[in-house]
């Protein structure tokens, strides 16, 4: 009897891990205009920021083992600046990229073999499911979580005494279904219209990076900054309508500022 009953735990316990296991697959389902926004909360909650991505195309692959999907992102951070009264700085940025997802039978829970990673599994957001997997050491902890269909739905890093970040979702759309309150800063767009930027491109970039204007008839001031704030290039573009940057050697994340007599414009760009 004691061994039936043994065999019998073991099995509900199997068929309950199965119910509530996510594979790869199940998570990084998306559709296209399901649209996901998530903000990074800093220590003492961090200034306003958003990121803010629509899915506008998706396709497998010929053995329908990996998934592409192309996103659209709209997306802003702020910065304290106490000159010359105290204030928030915003920055817009907005572009595309593409992303695939192979191996979508997989789990994302820990494997058996690691003893610093604990399984997180049946959480829910807005009634959906959602597992995951936390590392804890003595002086560092992460995780990430996942949700059906939403992609991740948090991630943490913290290192003692530093939490690098802290990533979350508020708000999802996916077909009728609506979850949280979206953010709606004002975008880029009018930004660029009003300083008429057409277009920045390639975004990252390897060698050279171009900044098109819609006519050559106004003055523009241009400034590159390193992520430290340290000013690394500057030009001015008299009467021009494309102005090409290949001074550029440092690889990784930058600032781009354009100013004119209309404002000022900052997007971040990547060098590869």
């Amino acid at each position: 009897m004691r061994s039936i009953l043994i065999i019998t735990a073991l099995f509900l316990a199997t068929v309950l891990h199965s119910q509530t296991t996510l594979t790869a697959g199940e998570i990084f389902n998306f559709n296209i205009n399901d649209e996901f926004h998530t903000v990074n909360d800093l220590p003492q909650g961090g200034s306003p920021n958003a990121k803010r991505m629509t899915v506008i195309d998706k396709h497998y692959s010929a053995a329908n083992d990996t998934v592409f999907y192309t996103r659209s992102f709209n997306n802003y951070y702020s910065v304290f600046n106490p000159n010359p009264t105290p204030h928030l700085d915003y920055y817009f940025d907005a572009y595309t990229d593409s992303v695939f997802y192979t191996n979508l039978n997989d789990s994302v829970l820990c494997t058996g073999y690691d003893t610093t990673c604990n399984s997180i599994i049946d959480t829910t957001i807005c009634g959906i499911l959602t597992n995951g997997r936390e590392y804890i050491g003595l002086e560092e902890y992460s995780s990430i979580i996942y949700g059906q269909g939403l992609g991740i739905v948090r991630e943490v890093s913290w290192q003692n005494p530093t939490l690098f970040y802290d990533y979350k979702i508020f708000y999802f759309k996916k077909d009728s279904l609506e979850c949280g309150t979206p953010d709606l800063m004002t975008s880029i767009s009018a930004d660029k219209i009003s300083l008429g930027i057409q277009n920045i491109y390639p975004n990252p970039f390897t060698d050279k990076i171009n900044i098109q204007f819609a006519d050559d008839q106004h003055t523009y001031k241009i400034k590159i900054f390193n992520l430290n704030g340290q000013e690394i290039f500057e030009t001015t573009a008299n009467n021009c309508n494309i102005v090409v940057i290949d001074e550029i050697k440092d690889k990784g994340f930058h600032l781009l500022k354009i100013e004119s007599e209309d404002g000022s414009f900052v997007r971040k760009i990547i060098k590869k």
